[in-house]
């Protein structure tokens, strides 16, 4: 009886010991969570949809495209444009309208030559362009035109014909000339002599620089 009573106390007495050496136990651990077996694939698929969401995110935007709806412009249609370019009368000195007279000797005097001024003491050439414009022909040969009066800066004072000349037609009567070596305005007078007729006055006069 002894002996069962103290083999009892002496077990309560080592659990007494056991429970006082164990630790104090705290609070309930939490639990292990559950292995997701299709955890790594939801994990992939969510990756590569932040990757495609980031990717198009640092894409350039995209030009979109407007079709062109400009109205084309109407085919212009070219109007020809017609000028006329109207001639200015403009007749060399032979085709000069010229005078009729009812004399046997008449002359027009179309032109006179220089028309500009002379250095002095310069050698030139005056010249007259005459119309025959008389009812008779003036014969080389007995015709001549020579110095009458005014300023004398001639070098010759008389010039024979060199062609006959008829009614209507026009001839140039060059005379040998030289400016006087003083500057100034000098006119000279000269006449054509058929026989005993003196006609045509042929004036001329220069201007001496």
């Amino acid at each position: 009886m002894f002996w069962r009573r103290h083999r009892t106390i002496s077990l309560l007495a080592a659990m007494g010991l056991m429970l006082a050496c164990l630790p104090t136990l705290g609070p309930a651990s939490a639990p292990i969570p559950t292995f997701d077996a299709n955890a790594p694939l939801t994990a992939i698929v969510l990756t590569a949809g932040a990757a495609a969401t980031q990717t198009a995110a640092n894409q350039p935007p995209t030009a979109t495209l407007i079709p062109n709806t400009n109205t084309p412009l109407p085919t212009l249609t070219a109007t020809p444009t017609f000028l006329f370019a109207l001639p200015t009368p403009s007749l060399p000195p032979t085709q000069i309208p010229l005078g009729v007279s009812g004399r046997k000797y008449e002359c027009q005097v179309l032109k006179t030559e220089p028309g500009f001024a002379i250095p002095v003491s310069q050698a030139f050439i005056g010249k007259w362009l005459i119309a025959n414009i008389g009812t008779s022909e003036w014969d080389g040969n007995n015709a001549d035109y020579h110095y009458l009066e005014g300023d004398k800066f001639h070098l010759q004072s008389a010039y024979d014909f060199s062609v006959s000349v008829a009614p209507g037609v026009t001839v140039e009567l060059p005379v040998d000339m030289q400016a006087p070596s003083t500057p100034g305005t000098y006119t000279s007078h000269w006449r054509i002599r058929i026989g005993k007729n003196d006609f045509c006055p042929l004036e001329i006069t220069i201007t001496v620089v």
